[in-house]
């Protein structure tokens, strides 16, 4: 499963264009429509959003206040894109809180790797891991499941985030081992009891730790195949 970027603008064809620059990497959702995308926001878990500046309806710089606003906000790089690239609208941007400002007419490999670099940095820096409905604050460390507070031991916290720092990619078992334990010697048994008991714990997440044959665990969403 592809990361999760969604694209803001007014435009068709400024959509389109994007979402096919981006679509080999990402799983991209447009909206033409600023209120469009707000309405859907919390039923979705974005990874990068990026931004058109002059917009009729609701103009780039309101629509990232009310986004870092929104109690489902999880802290993810926020881009703005503009074919308008004065100084005025590039220090704007910036001092909003934006992570970068990138000129339309730039050359398609740079938007990518700009994208991409910004995510990766997100992935590996971030203070808040969220996924469907659970939160997870790592500075505060604790865990929450519908903004209800889930009580986990230290060792399910630490499988927990490795999980979702990693998803959608599997992980071995010795993968989990070396990350969570620091330890060769940890049984199977030991692992299997530790995300069967944190599994029963998240019950209420839309998601769930699962085995995959030969290939480990993953994070996979409940009532899809593996």
């Amino acid at each position: 499963m592809k990361n999760c970027v969604a694209y803001i603008d007014d435009l068709e064809q400024n959509l389109e264009c994007i979402q096919q620059i981006l679509d080999s990497e990402f799983d991209v959702k447009t909206y033409n429509n600023p209120y469009n995308f707000l309405e859907t926001y919390e039923s979705n878990s974005y990874s990068s959003i990026i931004l058109d500046i002059h917009m009729p309806l609701m103009n780039g710089f309101l629509l990232y206040e009310k986004i870092v606003a929104h109690p489902q906000y999880n802290g993810c790089p926020i881009l703005f894109m503009s074919s308008d690239d004065s100084d005025s609208v590039r220090i704007q941007s910036l001092i909003l809180g934006a992570v970068d400002f990138i000129s339309r007419d730039a050359d398609p490999i740079e938007i990518l790797g700009r994208v991409k670099s910004k995510i990766s940095y997100y992935k590996q820096h971030r203070c808040i891991l969220e996924l469907g409905n659970l939160k997870v604050n790592l500075k505060q460390l604790k865990t929450y499941i519908n903004l209800q507070e889930v009580a986990l031991t230290f060792i399910e916290l630490k499988l927990l985030c490795f999980f979702l720092k990693a998803y959608p990619e599997n992980l071995s078992k010795t993968q989990i081992i070396e990350k969570v334990w620091s330890n060769s010697l940890v049984l199977d048994a030991t692992i299997f009891t530790h995300l069967s008991n944190l599994n029963g714990k998240i019950e209420k997440w839309h998601f769930e730790i699962q085995g995959v044959k030969t290939k480990g665990f993953r994070i996979v969403k409940k009532g899809k195949p593996q």
